[in-house]
């Protein structure tokens, strides 16, 4: 399987690097192919600064992940839950990098809602490709284990951002959902830590 990695932290010393860290080093690559985007070390406009009116000048970092979307059968998104979303940064990348023509297309004839209930308003251009999402929060891990499952208001915020509003709308489907919270609280111990780097270790192996 031809597997892509992103790590949206922006910070290169984040326990999300530890995460990724953890993934790579345990997924067989004899089974699979692997690339990895590390939006921390890119540099690249994270600015969608024409909207959709107008394309932006040539950008190597955008192209190459563009390029990589378009490779990869499966996705594995590690990122920080803040503020109810993804950082900014990798909210901007993938403005960026999912877009019109490349991720989905949209009618832009007849009424959107009649469109949208005969399924002809969006075409979804990354159908058949799948993705895993570990995440990090300062809300407890249960929060999210219960609003992103038979509750699901509004799929656990953070996740939801990427799950449905992205991936869903592009055609992916989000098999495995995987949060460490109370991140920056004293019940995150450094044990408890350790404990989620050795589940994605068992999780990476067993891709």
């Amino acid at each position: 399987m031809k597997i892509l990695i992103i790590n949206g932290h922006p910070d290169e010393k984040s326990f999300s690097s530890a995460i990724f860290d953890a993934v790579v080093k345990n997924l067989d690559t004899d089974k699979h192919e692997i690339e990895t985007l590390e939006l921390a070390k890119m540099t690249f406009d994270p600015v969608l600064r024409l909207g959709y009116r107008q394309h932006m000048p040539e950008d190597l970092a955008i192209e190459k992940s563009q390029a990589l979307i378009q490779w990869a059968e499966h996705f594995i998104f590690i990122y920080p839950i803040w503020w109810s979303s993804m950082p900014s940064l990798m909210t901007g990348w993938i403005e960026r990098v999912f877009t019109p023509r490349l991720a989905y297309s949209a009618n832009q004839k007849g009424h959107f809602l009649l469109n949208f209930m005969l399924g002809r308003q969006f075409k979804k251009l990354l159908t058949g490709k799948t993705a895993d999402i570990i995440a990090t929060s300062m809300a407890p891990s249960f929060w999210y284990r219960l609003f992103s499952g038979v509750i699901s208001v509004p799929d656990s915020y953070g996740i939801a951002s990427l799950k449905n509003a992205v991936l869903t709308h592009c055609g992916v489907k989000t098999k495995k959902i995987m949060i460490l919270g109370n991140m920056g609280r004293e019940v995150n111990t450094l044990q408890k830590r350790q404990n989620f780097l050795t589940k994605v270790s068992r999780y990476a192996r067993k891709l």
